[in-house]
């Protein structure tokens, strides 16, 4: 099973406002997904964005940057405004039945308690698992996101291992990540895959063509640790 880089275009938990333009400047054959959050960005732009993404033969992934009831709400119809791919957010059961039909986004939900800014992930491999297990078969849940290196109180493989076994649904691993150290760890714990933002961007201001040059490198570890699974 290959493992998936998912580009994230945010810092700091928030769309980078430059976000269409270092898009328009990515040269990666090998991405298959683009993601942003709903924050930081114009609703127009976001549209450019996503738009630009399909036409390029990439899929969009949307995260719900607030995690109120409200902010949630209004995530899910931005997403389906938008028409893109996958949207994460918190769990949400009548999301999940919403969202079954076709034609609609996949919904991806966090797994374990989140709270928070940057988000912080609560709970035990045990507990994570056992949710995992529930919440992968409900209809609707198309996949489930895990954020195990927004913690300290647990080991973050020990975690991606004992979510990715429970899941009947692909596991994707968010936030973080930053070193090919990780990309093997979560590649080798059998997660889909993974996202990257901020490490991947981080230059882009000084040379424009980082960008370019690290999803080159990400996509290519990324195909390593595929292999050595």
């Amino acid at each position: 099973m290959a493992l998936n880089f998912v580009l994230m275009l945010t810092e700091k938990d928030v769309t980078i406002p430059d976000a269409v333009t270092v898009y328009e400047k990515l040269s990666a054959d090998g991405l298959r997904t683009l993601a942003f959050k709903d924050v930081g960005i114009d609703p127009h732009l976001a549209e450019d964005l996503t738009e630009a993404a399909h036409a390029d033969g990439r899929s969009v992934l949307l995260e719900l940057a607030d995690t109120s009831d409200a902010g949630q709400e209004r995530g899910y119809r931005f997403a389906l405004d938008l028409g893109v791919d996958r949207v994460v957010g918190t769990w949400r059961p009548e999301v999940a039945q919403e969202f079954a039909g076709s034609g609609k986004p996949e919904y991806w939900p966090f797994v374990g308690s989140l709270s928070g800014s940057p988000l912080v992930l609560t709970g035990s491999p045990g507990e994570l698992a056992a949710e995992a297990e529930r919440l992968s078969g409900t209809d609707g849940v198309r996949g489930l996101v895990l954020m195990p290196y927004r913690q300290s109180a647990h080991d973050p493989t020990l975690l991606m291992k004992r979510t990715a076994e429970a899941s009947a649904v692909p596991l994707l691993i968010a936030g973080g990540v930053r070193d090919a150290q990780q990309i093997a760890d979560i590649a080798g714990a059998g997660a889909w895959g993974f996202t990257m933002g901020g490490a991947a961007l981080a230059d882009r201001h000084d040379d424009p063509d980082s960008v370019t040059e690290r999803v080159t490198e990400i996509l290519r570890l990324s195909r390593h640790a595929s292999d050595a699974r």
